[in-house]
């Protein structure tokens, strides 16, 4: 059976006081009024600092997540932007104009996945298109492929080697899975892949829908960006009203004890 002193947390002045608090009451047993009343003050001012820094941190969270969100936006509106206006929603991004890009996928799905989002965009096996889609293909060759493999694949691009179409499609079976395409770590590592993330054959009709889906992610995070704010405010606020108690409070003392002084030396 849990007693009534276990049934309820206490608090200074609406401030819930922890168990591993400075001040318990029985630190305050025995103690003279003036200590009593300094060290409860000063127990106030600090939970209100901690309290003014966890939400701090939670905002910080909340802006990071937010900054992410709009990264992905930024570049699925740019991925957009490739299709035609009247683009039917089957037309992939490798056949939109300029072809599918590496660097813009790797950015917007890395973003998505440290938002904690998923795009919502179907897997699906890899083709050779992978790669002779790829707008930016010489550039990831270069990077993240062994020197003759780069060699072979821009041939395939500048000349149509029959060699660099082999390769891509060896490429794909051994470095491809089957979700949203994330840059290797380092070159020769397989692809990373991004659960629900975007592909280079993801369609038109998909990348509407993750538009709006973000759009919603966004929207919901600016609203509890604006009550976090709010809330922080209202916290400086009330830690700002006990730092100036504690001040006062140990000046009041200090003239109170200076008076006495003064009244002992005139005796």
């Amino acid at each position: 059976m849990v007693g009534a002193a276990n049934a309820s947390q206490p608090s200074l002045g609406g401030v819930g006081l922890e168990s591993s608090s400075g001040v318990r009451g029985a630190d305050l047993v025995g103690a003279d009024q003036e200590t009593a009343m300094l060290s409860v003050q000063g127990e106030r001012a600090r939970l209100l600092d901690k309290q003014v820094e966890t939400q701090i941190q939670e905002l910080r969270a909340l802006n990071r997540r937010l900054e992410l969100l709009n990264i992905v936006q930024a570049g699925l509106k740019a991925v957009q932007a490739q299709f035609n206006a009247g683009a039917k929603y089957d037309k992939e991004w490798d056949d939109a104009s300029g072809g599918w890009s590496y660097r813009q996928a790797d950015r917007i799905n890395r973003a998505a996945a440290e938002a904690g989002i998923n795009l919502g965009f179907a897997s699906d096996s890899n083709t050779w298109r992978l790669f002779g889609h790829m707008g930016d293909m010489k550039d990831f060759a270069r990077a993240y492929l062994p020197s003759e493999q780069a060699h072979l694949l821009e041939q395939w691009r500048d000349k149509a080697d029959l060699r660099g179409h082999l390769l891509a499609a060896q490429l794909v079976d051994r470095m491809a899975g089957h979700d949203g395409f994330m840059t290797p770590d380092y070159p020769g590592q397989t692809l990373n892949r991004c659960p629900g993330g975007i592909r280079y054959d993801s369609e038109y009709g998909e990348l509407r829908k993750a538009v709006t889906r973000v759009q919603g992610a966004i929207d919901e995070a600016s609203n509890l960006q604006q009550d976090q704010l709010l809330r922080l405010q209202a916290l400086m606020n009330r830690r700002n009203e006990s730092a100036d108690m504690l001040t006062n409070y140990i000046r009041k003392m200090q003239d109170s004890r200076m008076a006495i002084s003064e009244k002992i030396r005139g005796t």
